[in-house]
C-alpha cells in the first residue's frame, strides 16, 4: 500500500499527516524523519500482531522528543497490552475499554486498524 504524505514546513520542523488520515499528524526535523514517524506507527497497528519485539521498539518511540510520536507509541503500547492481535481488536476495545477506543478514533490511529 503506498500512503500519501501531505506536510508543510514550520521554522524548522515539517508537519504533516497520512492524506487519507489526516487526523493522524506528526512531524520530523527532515521531510525523512517525519516519513519514517508516520509510516512506522501506522504499520504497527495494521500489523495482525504486536510482537514484543514491536513492543520494544514502540517503548523507544514512546520516549521520543516528538511529542506526537511519543503520543502515538503510548496509545499503542496501551492496545497491545489489552489486545496484541489485530482479530476482534476493536470489539474487545468497544467492550472492554472505551476511553482507549476513542483514544484510536481521536487521533486517526483506528484508520490503520482497517487495513
Amino acid at each position: 500500500m503506498k500512503l500519501n504524505i501531505v506536510y508543510k514546513k514550520e521554522k524548522d520542523w515539517f508537519i504533516g499527516h497520512i492524506q487519507e488520515y489526516p487526523d493522524y499528524e506528526s512531524q520530523g526535523k527532515t521531510l525523512d524523519e517525519l516519513k519514517e514517524n508516520l509510516i512506522e506507527i501506522y504499520n504497527f497497528l495494521s500489523k495482525s500482531h504486536i510482537s514484543k519485539k514491536n513492543i520494544t521498539r514502540l517503548n523507544i518511540l514512546k520516549e521520543s522528543e516528538n511529542t506526537k510520536i511519543s503520543e502515538y507509541a503510548s496509545i499503542v503500547l496501551e492496545v497491545a497490552k489489552v489486545r496484541p492481535y489485530k482479530k476482534r481488536r476493536l470489539k474487545i476495545l468497544a467492550r472492554e475499554n472505551r476511553p482507549l477506543l476513542k483514544k484510536l478514533r481521536d487521533t486517526g490511529l483506528i484508520m490503520a486498524h482497517h487495513h
